[in-house]
């Protein structure tokens, strides 16, 4: 009888050793993982904390268009009238009216990454640069000038604004424009040299 019970405390302790040891195991996975996913994007300082400050690429950049204003500007968290869909909403682009010349530019040296349309965004072209930048260019004319995998420099010509976003129809014809830092959408004012709007 002493040696069952003996072979069964053994058996207990055994299991609860396993058990901590598998429950220590679970929490140290738990948190690298809460300490990797709270890193910054800035991988020069591997700081610890969250992603609102986003490191600014050393791109020379060039405006999309040429004798534009700017219909919409960037806003990050002010909600702003979409008079198309008659809603208030964020606004992480710039819209460009042309003034005389419709056509729209590489902001800076890159490669075509993607080239599509769908109905409420229109025609896109996105632009790869680098240090993780994409500069993505919406209700374009579907008779785009470039294809993915092109190479284009900062000033290259690559398509002409249209009317093509359901989602702005009520702006007309303009280039809805926005950048990303990966993956991040950014305010494109801290890039382009835009003077008084």
């Amino acid at each position: 009888m002493n040696k069952t019970n003996t072979s069964q405390k053994k058996r207990v302790i055994t299991s609860v050793i396993y058990a901590t040891i598998v429950a220590l195991l679970v929490m140290a996975c738990a948190i690298t993982i809460a300490v990797v996913n709270n890193r910054n994007d800035n991988p020069t300082t591997g700081e610890i904390g969250n992603n609102d400050e986003l490191p600014v690429a050393t791109v020379t950049f060039v405006l999309p268009m040429q004798n534009a204003t700017i219909a919409k500007d960037y806003s990050g968290a002010k909600l702003q009238y979409n008079d198309t869909l008659k809603q208030w909403e964020i606004h992480k682009a710039i819209d460009f009216v042309p003034t005389d010349n419709l056509s729209v530019y590489a902001v800076a040296n890159g490669t075509v990454t993607n080239v599509y349309t769908n109905y409420l965004e229109g025609t896109v072209i996105e632009i790869s640069h680098d240090d993780g930048l994409v500069s993505i260019y919406k209700s374009l004319d579907s008779d785009v000038l470039v294809q993915v995998g092109d190479t284009v420099s900062a000033g290259t010509e690559i398509g002409t604004v249209s009317n093509s976003m359901a989602q702005e129809l009520n702006t007309n014809a303009h280039l809805h424009f926005e950048m990303t830092l990966n993956g991040i959408k950014v305010d494109p004012n801290d890039y382009l040299s835009l003077g008084d709007k």
